[in-house]
């Protein structure tokens, strides 16, 4: 059980006294060339058609952190009457959601390692949440009136300062260097307390935190990445009103044959033999549709904010039966909560793993055979990603990028059993500071699932943005079905309202898979 003195308390953001900084807003809406700010060469893609315009939703605006004039696209959320196209419009304004969660930040601006708990209530011990490193950051879902603290590794009772959550405010730093109102005094301190590798990680986070205050000024929402994150290297589906339709083709077609086991063998790892031209066979055609080459895919937007989409019969009912053969075949373990930062799941057994996710999984390969290659490949025209970004690339593959990993992660087999959930949560990571100029993090989630007919087990957004109710939305299973939406926002922030819960099965049993892909590649 914690005591209840501290040594700092964490202001609120309209009583906060933060470093004084000259800065200019110059608003400008205007077509960013890739020399304007900070970004990634945007890559081509599986297909074409894609005409490479700036999102309309972005902003082009300069400011100055200190150091210079600066400039960066900031993403405006549309009026939500543009979402209602062709359609009767409920209302002018957005309804505001019954989930009050938002994500919560925590960075760690000293030099020393220190431990997050949660405040579980009077009487009862801290939840630990993590270790955060120097001059680090972590992160979870959350809701306002919750209470975090950092204290010392070695004594839990030393706690240093309180973040208290507040509505449409998820960023808490931790800086026990900062002297409101004497610049002197904080520059004496970190003088004596700091040699130079730390000052520039401390100067790095000082400036995040002050380009926060001019984009959530500018948008309504915190900045959640580290700044300067580059725009999305890969292709992202516009979400203009509900309902929107976007055609893909791809020439994966369906397995509507199980192929036998002898020919079901792992793929080589080797990139030089997994390229495969736009008019070559496809793998084991044999199995596959008779007489067809090319395979349409409908994509129907369900949500514009956060971005999500609907792709019927993305899966046939063959590829179904192998996947849930192949988790048979490797067999489950209880599902743990990662990072997606990292992509990995964790459990270390200093943190508290609270019972938020209720599952079995295990991970399937894209080599693992060729029908769980080929929904990869067909995973990656649905996004317009080069499939070759989706697994191990040769020298050739994109040469100017240094990274030659892919950019998804394993897929995912997951089986939720009666009374079993996830919880509200983010599939995004929150940035640290050891790579600012490569913060790779979750992009886009493909959600496949592998079965219907259950009771409850519904994916829900419970903040979608709309103008009718206050309610989640709600998706039910069926076989086959895919969802699609993204982690991240067109100007590269993470998009705190992709927040989405798994609802628990309560008769029957629900399968299915997914598939991350991160921006700019996966580690």
């Amino acid at each position: 059980m914690r005591i209840p003195f501290v040594r700092g308390v964490m202001p609120s953001r309209t009583t906060s006294v933060f470093f004084m900084v000259a800065f200019c807003w110059v608003v400008q809406v205007a077509v960013v060339r890739a020399s304007d700010e900070h970004n990634h060469d945007k890559l081509p893609t599986s297909a074409d058609g894609l005409d490479g315009t700036l999102d309309p939703s972005l902003e082009l605006m300069s400011f100055d952190l200190g150091s210079g004039e600066e400039a960066f696209s900031f993403y405006m959320q549309p009026d939500v009457t543009t979402f209602y196209k062709d359609q009767t419009l409920p209302a002018s304004t957005p309804v505001h959601p019954k989930h009050n969660g938002l994500a919560g930040k925590f960075i760690n601006m000293s030099n020393r390692r220190l431990n997050l708990y949660w405040d579980a209530g009077e009487r009862q011990p801290g939840s630990m949440q993590a270790n955060l490193p120097p001059f680090e950051s972590t992160g979870t879902a959350t809701f306002p009136g919750h209470v975090f603290y950092l204290t010392p590794p070695d004594d839990p009772y030393d706690v240093l300062i309180e973040f208290y959550i507040e509505d449409g405010q998820s960023l808490y730093f931790y800086d026990p260097y900062f002297v409101p109102g004497d610049e002197e005094a904080t520059e004496r301190n970190l003088a004596e307390s700091l040699n130079k590798v730390e000052r520039k990680l401390y100067d790095q986070h000082r400036s995040n935190r002050l380009f926060n205050e001019i984009y959530h000024a500018k948008t309504g929402r915190d900045y959640l990445a580290m700044y300067p994150r580059s725009r999305p290297i890969h292709n992202m589906w516009r979400a203009d009103y509900f309902g929107q339709e976007h055609w893909i083709t791809t020439r994966e077609t369906y397995f509507v044959e199980e192929p036998p086991e002898d020919v079901l063998k792992k793929l080589p790892s080797n990139p030089a033999t997994r390229k495969l031209s736009h008019d070559a066979p496809r793998l084991l055609e044999e199995y596959r549709e008779k007489g067809e080459t090319i395979m349409n895919m409908t994509m129907k937007v369900i949500s514009c904010r956060p971005r999500a989409f609907e792709i019927k019969n993305f899966l046939s009912d063959v590829e179904v039966d192998h996947a849930l053969w192949l988790g048979d075949t490797i067999g489950l373990d209880e599902s743990t909560t990662g990072d997606g930062s990292k992509g990995d799941s964790e459990d270390d057994d200093d943190v508290d793993n609270r019972r938020t996710r209720t599952s079995y999984n295990t991970w399937i390969a894209r080599e693992k055979s060729p029908i769980v290659d080929a929904i990869y490949r067909r995973a990656a025209d649905l996004l317009r990603i080069d499939e070759a970004l989706l697994r191990r690339r040769g020298p050739e593959e994109y040469p100017r990028m240094a990274n030659k990993g892919t950019a998804a992660e394993t897929l995912q087999l997951v089986h939720y059993q009666d009374g079993q959930e996830y919880t509200a949560h983010h599939d995004f990571g929150y940035s640290g500071n050891k790579n600012p100029s490569h913060q790779s993090n979750r992009f886009a989630t493909l959600l496949l699932y592998l079965n219907e007919g259950m009771e409850g087990g519904e994916t829900s957004f419970p903040r979608w943005v709309n103008a009718e109710h206050f309610e989640e939305l709600k998706i039910t299973p069926e076989k086959g079905k895919a969802i699609l939406f993204y982690s991240q926002l067109p100007d590269g922030n993470m998009d705190d309202l992709s927040q989405h819960a798994a609802h628990p099965v309560t008769d029957g049993e629900k399968w299915l898979m997914n598939l991350w892909v991160h921006d700019p590649t996966f580690g």
